[in-house]
């Protein structure tokens, strides 16, 4: 910016420079020429006075062309080729009809100039004065010299304004703090910039302040996580290890090996299925792997889908599960909307009483399609709802125990909403049931959430 304005204002003053010159010149020029010619005309009408104060009259044999009309130069000779003096044909013709008249030529190109000047005397004949002068550009000639070392100094001295200028206009920028912009001695023209700088710094720094707050707390919950991963993988490792290590040591009685082995499956599904959802929550959390693609979606046919895999479970429980409500499709990613619909369905039966039901509904909610399940289980208290979707976060840890829940089932429910630009909206109470409504976008052209 300093060397632009640097070049802008040398260029400027040579331009002033020049313009300046220029126009003094032609001044000049045109002063020059209407003194000589003032004069001219002076003198020809004080010649012409005395020559028609003659007595008698002085008189010249006609010339041939001009009608009986004798001219006279300021030399005294007659205007004829022959004596090396011709009269002006435009001041001659002007002087005829009018009286007076005058004109000028240039010769030798510009560097000389004749002034002619005529006026008709009382006996007709016409007196001719002329004089030749030197121009301005005759004078610049001769003054070749001068005028380059005069040239040479303005644009030495235009350079030397030109960056002094420029070094004061740009010392309040120059000062200016970037992170810390003071507006008390800056240039008016520039406040709102600066202001609106002021603005975009704060910004930048409440960004960054809540970008480490972000980085903060996912280190917190990495930490957390890698800590409840431990805690859930060695549980089922422990207990599986120790039947082992009482069945190598011959300590079992024969009748009690199968109990032992059912009990070692058992707890090597429930590593399976912590294992499964880990990774299953590890691929909705990587945001630059290729996740499946979008497809149209029937969604009370999927819904129906997941209740006949659901039965048998309800069954068991003595759940009454149904599915009802009208056909939507939208654009979805099959598989993983069927995982979310099944984790949803999954939690209200394992957390609801015997005897009780779930019900799936689908439906429309304004632009937005929408899955509600419901159920009358044991409900969840109200301080919790807003930890219900955090990874290995239970409600109740003994009684997910029993069921056998990992604790990632919400939080998979959670990211894969996020990822088809769903919200979900929870509704409990504890002995009453729960409510959980999924709302999702028609189509894939609405922009995923940022897990």
């Amino acid at each position: 910016m300093k060397s632009e304005l640097t070049k802008s204002l040398f260029t400027a003053c040579i331009v002033t420079f020049f313009v300046t010159m220029v126009t003094m010149l032609w001044v000049l020029q045109v002063s020059l020429y209407i003194h000589n010619m003032t004069d001219l005309r002076d003198r020809t009408k004080e010649a012409a006075a005395i020559i028609n104060t003659v007595d008698p009259p002085l008189h010249l044999p006609s010339v041939s062309g001009y009608e009986q009309t004798a001219l006279y130069d300021s030399s005294g000779t007659l205007l004829l080729p022959e004596n090396g003096v011709a009269a002006d044909p435009e001041a001659l013709q002007e002087a005829l009809t009018k009286g007076s008249g005058s004109s000028s030529h240039y010769q030798d190109g510009l560097l000389k100039r004749t002034l002619y000047c005529t006026i008709r005397l009382d006996n007709g004949n016409v007196l001719q004065i002329s004089r030749t002068i030197i121009t301005i550009w005759a004078l610049l000639l001769d003054m070749v010299l001068p005028l380059a070392v005069v040239m040479l100094c303005i644009v030495l001295l235009s350079v030397l304004l030109s960056t002094r200028f420029t070094t004061k206009i740009m010392q309040p920028i120059s000062r200016l703090d970037a992170d810390n912009p003071d507006d008390r001695d800056i240039y008016p023209e520039l406040k709102p910039v600066l202001r609106k700088l002021i603005t975009q710094n704060q910004q930048i720094h409440q960004q960054m302040d809540a970008l480490q707050e972000e980085h903060r707390k996912q280190d917190a919950l990495r930490r957390e996580f890698t800590a409840n991963v431990s805690h859930e993988l060695k549980t089922p490792l422990t207990s599986i290890s120790g039947f082992a290590e009482i069945m190598r040591n011959g300590i079992v009685k024969e009748k009690d090996i199968p109990h032992f082995s059912d009990n070692i499956y058992h707890e090597a599904q429930r590593l399976i299925l912590l294992v499964n959802d880990i990774l299953k929550l590890s691929r909705l959390e990587d945001t630059d792997s290729q996740r499946e693609e979008r497809a149209p979606v029937a969604l009370l046919g999927l819904c129906r889908e997941v209740a006949s895999r659901l039965s048998l479970q309800a069954v068991q429980k003595d759940i009454t599960l149904s599915c009802e409500g009208d056909e939507v499709t939208i654009e979805a990613m099959p598989r993983l909307l069927e995982e979310i619909i099944f984790n949803v369905c999954d939690n209200a039966i394992k957390y609801n009483r015997d005897g009780g039901y779930v019900r799936m509904t689908v439906g429309m909610r304004g632009e937005r399609a929408f899955v509600r399940v419901t159920d009358n289980g044991i409900g969840i208290p109200a301080e919790k709802h807003d930890r219900l979707f955090e990874r290995f976060y239970r409600v109740d840890m003994s009684h997910s125990r029993e069921v056998g829940g990992t604790g990632l089932g919400l939080s998979i429910v959670k990211h894969g909403m996020m990822l088809h630009g769903g919200d979900v909206e929870l509704q409990s109470e504890p002995g009453k049931g729960t409510d959980i409504c999924l709302l999702f976008p028609l189509t894939g052209t609405d922009a995923a959430k940022s897990p």
